[in-house]
């Protein structure tokens, strides 16, 4: 069934060749379409694919052969349309003997009969100077009287002040021309999921009648549906988060004996602390990719992780033993190699006491005090060991670093690959929010452990990543606050 043109908009993704038109279209439609190589004119044709549909309207998107060099020639040529010798050079001399032409022949073709808004990509890595065609290009797209969203492409890592100063250069530059109603960064590698609904509202803001109702309608389906996957997300994060916050391994169970012996001994002790350690990284490892993976292939990419969790320290275990009170203080007293002040701290709280056993593979000295520091558990009678909560807020740092990573990722940058070095404001905006929000980490944290609810954890998790994340994109993208009210 055909659609009523008043319900469609169609937007034609133009530029110059090889400046990545079809590596945008993979990446706003999640799907491999036409061919992505580095070399002028792979696309050769035009090609049309459904962008999104939503009560009755959907949006079209055209991906358009490359304007070629010889743009003078193309502007007589199309001075000419309407002459039958004309349309035949177009058709069979120009496609066999001059392809560079021929394509920017029919990516005006597409525009004249197909577009109602022109999407025109530039090279944002080279300064509006160094590229004169852009100038001439503009000019031809003007003869057919488009209006025209510009969009800077091939941005490369998102350094914010630099991103605003090019983007101010370029709206300088193209201001001269009236069909330009829009500059700004779009970036087919590395924009971020909370950018791409702007297209179809800023198409809105330069239509009229009822094609600007069908944009205005289809971008708020495109944020609803963007929005949607991000829940998905919090949802994966917080699954995780779970799985790290409940999991937790036994202690040896010793006599008495023993327990004295390794007051004095470290080998025994450090070779159950990282036999445990080895089997609770092995499974938070393996939960930690299986996560990562789910958030790439939710967002469309292709690939897998292959991010190792960032080794674990001692530090990173906490440990809970029941000692008596009297025996505790007494003891804290009379072993060497313990901290000042480590049996006060232990009386104080930092453990629970009254069941009789020594604390053997605590009271060894400042590395394995940090481990008794680092638990809190309300209930006695356990033996086992959890993540601290460092431990723990460092690998919500860590996936939340690897969720940022992914949707910026364009799909028209080929197979996921884990970030090598992700842009430093990704790092120190996550940190302080981190940092403002801590009391609530640490409030989660606590109701961790083995007598925990997972299903209590839920809600509260999803609450905190949801607000986490949503504060990041807003101070990384303050046009997205709006998004996450």
């Amino acid at each position: 069934m055909s659609t009523d043109a008043s319900q469609e908009i169609v937007l034609s993704l133009i530029s110059h060749t090889n400046v990545g038109k079809t590596a945008l279209a993979r990446t706003l439609l999640r799907k491999d379409v036409g061919e992505v190589a580095d070399s002028a004119h792979v696309t050769v044709v035009p090609e049309a694919y459904d962008l999104i549909e939503s009560k009755g309207y959907t949006a079209r998107l055209w991906d358009t052969p490359g304007f070629g060099s010889n743009l003078a020639k193309l502007a007589k040529r199309l001075r000419s349309n309407d002459n039958p010798v004309g349309w035949i050079l177009h058709q069979v001399w120009d496609r066999t003997t001059d392809k560079s032409l021929w394509c920017s022949q029919e990516a005006i073709r597409n525009v004249q009969s197909e577009s109602d808004v022109v999407l025109y990509l530039v090279d944002a890595s080279q300064s509006p100077s160094a590229v004169g065609y852009v100038d001439l290009e503009i000019e031809i797209i003007e003869w057919i009287g488009k209006p025209v969203l510009v969009f800077l492409n091939q941005a490369g890592q998102r350094d914010p002040e630099k991103e605003r100063l090019n983007e101010m250069e370029w709206r300088a530059h193209l201001s001269k021309f009236e069909i330009v109603r829009h500059v700004d960064t779009l970036d087919a590698f590395t924009r971020c999921w909370t950018e791409e609904h702007h297209i179809l509202e800023k198409a809105a803001e330069i239509l009229s009648g009822p094609k600007r109702k069908a944009a205005r309608v289809l971008g708020d389906a495109w944020a609803e549906r963007s929005l949607e996957t991000f829940e998905t997300a919090v949802s994966c994060l917080s699954d995780w988060a779970k799985f790290a916050l409940t999991d937790t391994e036994p202690l040896p169970r010793k006599g008495l004996a023993d327990q004295l012996r390794q007051l004095l001994s470290r080998s025994e002790r450090n070779r159950d602390l990282e036999r445990i350690q080895q089997e609770m990284y092995k499974r938070l490892a393996e939960r930690t990719s299986s996560t990562v993976n789910d958030l790439i292939s939710l967002y469309g990419l292709d690939g897998e992780t292959a991010a190792e969790l960032e080794k674990s320290s001692k530090e990173g275990f906490a440990v809970k033993r029941d000692v008596e009170e009297p025996f505790a203080a007494t003891l804290g007293g009379a072993v060497s190699g313990l901290v000042g002040g480590l049996s006060a701290d232990l009386i104080s709280g930092g453990m629970t006491f009254g069941g009789g056993a020594i604390v053997g593979m605590l009271l060894g000295g400042a590395t394995t005090y940090a481990l008794a520091r680092g638990y809190n558990l309300t209930q006695t009678g356990q033996n086992m060991v959890r993540w601290t909560e460092g431990h723990f807020s460092n690998q919500v740092q860590f996936v939340a670093m690897l969720y940022l990573a992914i949707s910026h990722y364009g799909r028209g940058r080929g197979i996921w690959q884990d970030p090598v070095n992700n842009p430093a404001h990704w790092q120190e905006v996550l940190q302080q929010q981190l940092g403002a929000e801590s009391e609530n980490w640490s409030k989660i944290w606590k109701k961790g452990g083995l007598q925990s609810d997972p299903e209590d954890l839920k809600k509260p998790l999803e609450k905190e990543f949801r607000r986490l994340l949503g504060s990041v994109f807003t101070r990384l993208y303050p046009e997205s606050e709006e998004l996450f009210r």
